[in-house]
This record gives C-alpha cells, sequence and structure tokens, in this order.
C-alpha cells in the first residue's frame, strides 16, 4: 500500500513567511535614524549662468583638442591610399558578382546572356 502524503496548503507556509519578514523590518526600520528627505526645488543660485556653463564647456572642448597626436602628412596619405585600394576592390567584386547573377537571370528569362555596355 502506497502511503498518500498529507496535502500542506503552500498558501499558508507564503503567507506566514510574509508576515515574518514584515515584522522583522519594521523592527529594524525603527531602529534607523529618519533620513531628512531633500528639497525637490533647487536653488537657481547653485548654478552658474548658462552661458559660463558653455564657455567651460567650450573651453575643455579645446583642451582636449590639444592632447590629441594627430598623424603626420605621409601617414594620412598612406591611410588614404589604403582606402581607395579597399574601395575599389570592392568596386570590381561587387561588379563581378551583379554582372555573373544579370547575366544568370538573363538566361532564365529570355534565353540569352543580357549584355550591359552595349
Amino acid at each position: 500500500m502506497a502511503k498518500n502524503k498529507p496535502k500542506t496548503d503552500t498558501s499558508n507556509e507564503f503567507e506566514a513567511m510574509r508576515k515574518q519578514e514584515k515584522s522583522a523590518a519594521s523592527v529594524n526600520s525603527t531602529k534607523e535614524p529618519k533620513k531628512a528627505k531633500k528639497s525637490s526645488v533647487k536653488k537657481n543660485s547653485d548654478k552658474p549662468n548658462l552661458f559660463k556653463r558653455m564657455l567651460k564647456g567650450i573651453k575643455g572642448v579645446f583642451s582636449e583638442l590639444k592632447k590629441v597626436t594627430w598623424p603626420k602628412g605621409k601617414e594620412v596619405g598612406s591611410s588614404t591610399a589604403v582606402v581607395l585600394v579597399v574601395v575599389v576592390l570592392f568596386f570590381v567584386v561587387l561588379f563581378v558578382i551583379d554582372y555573373v547573377l544579370g547575366g544568370i537571370m538573363g538566361l532564365v528569362t529570355t534565353g540569352e546572356w543580357t549584355k550591359v555596355f552595349t
């Protein structure tokens, strides 16, 4: 014979645990000193003038630009050449792919290879 386990009501256990947590929290909260709330109203005298803040930001930008190490002319020229070569290579590869796929599409639809330059 199999023993039947008695059904336990988990909702009652859950409620008991919640009550214990609430009582523990209320005990701990009374021991802590209450913090003063910060006023939500800010005084205008706390912030400097808008134009002074903008000027300070612009000065910060210029000071950061002075820290930048700028590349020399030869480095810029070589980097530009590398970029141009890569762009041309991608152009050629994509043109060939487009030409082949367009020709295949022409063979499927009309039965002739599509001519691009005529």
